[in-house]
């Protein structure tokens, strides 16, 4: 029976619930928190991201460093006088604290030698892949060496270049013009003015990025090194010096330090710190 305080109160039953649009209205303030907060947390994974990025290169540095102290050169960049074709990147793997994958390869054999190289040239090294990249495959490497500048800016003009142009930078492939890897020496531009490795991610051609047995985006390969191909960074369908890096490129120089080159960096800056003796000196990263 109906008691006389529920005929005083006739929205008793209906204050313990959410109307219809009561319940619209807070999944719309949902829905614009969300839509503020993801593109921060999106910017912090990225921001993770990219200085991971830079600690795998600056390994990378501390690795190069420690292989010329103890042989006097930098490891080639690719061993190509032997017709192995071991990559720079290879010859570091003791320094990276990868003492037991190096210890599986056989450096008196091809990279790929299917007598053991080309299965531990299938491994993943942490190291050597970028956080932000996308592609996956056998090997994967995301970073190369740098050998030299191939860009001209003018067809007016004929540069004029050092000794040993074509292998201006300090990860050259090794030849018959040039028998043995670069000496610290040899670097008169200076350490701290020369790339030695640059962002290579998820690099260029299909035939490059995929599980074959060749191509230049796999640690174990000598051909993991590129030219500067192009006067801007992250040019599609170039190999190398490109990244996912919101507005620009990591670089490592031959001192050690990493830099994250920004992609409006001007072209002349590019070519000098690409090459180890070219007698630039404007204009350079600080």
């Amino acid at each position: 029976m109906p008691q006389p305080e529920d005929f005083a109160r006739p929205d008793a039953r209906r204050a313990a619930g959410f109307s219809l649009v009561e319940l619209l209205a807070v999944v719309a303030i949902l829905g614009t928190l969300i839509s503020l907060t993801l593109p921060a947390v999106q910017t912090a994974r990225e921001s993770a991201r990219r200085a991971a990025c830079s600690n795998n290169l600056r390994q990378m540095g501390i690795a190069l460093t420690n292989y010329e102290s103890a042989r006097r050169w930098f490891p080639p960049g690719d061993d190509a006088l032997s017709r192995r074709n071991h990559a720079w990147s290879s010859f570091i793997l003791p320094y990276l604290d990868e003492q037991k994958t190096a210890s599986r390869v056989d450096y008196t054999r091809p990279w790929n030698d299917p007598r053991g190289n080309a299965s531990i040239a299938d491994l993943i090294v942490s190291t050597y892949v970028c956080p932000s990249s996308i592609l996956s495959f056998p090997g994967k490497q995301d970073y190369g060496g740098v050998m030299g500048n191939a860009v001209v800016l003018s067809d007016e003009e004929v540069p004029e270049l050092p000794a040993g142009w074509a292998h201006g930078g300090v990860l050259y492939a090794t030849a018959a013009d040039c028998p043995r890897p670069c000496r610290a020496g040899e670097v008169s531009d200076g350490l701290s003015k020369t790339l030695l490795v640059s962002e290579g991610v998820d690099r260029g051609f299909a035939e490059m990025d995929n599980e074959s047995r060749i191509g230049n985006a796999r640690w174990a390969c000598g051909t993991n090194c590129f030219f500067l191909s192009s006067p801007v960074l992250n040019t599609p369908a170039v190999d190398g010096f490109r990244s996912y890096h919101l507005g620009g490129v990591h670089g490592l120089f031959g001192d050690g330090r990493v830099m994250l080159l920004v992609e409006n960096t001007d072209s002349e800056i590019l070519i000098a710190i690409s090459t180890k003796a070219g007698g630039e000196v404007a204009g350079l990263p600080p």
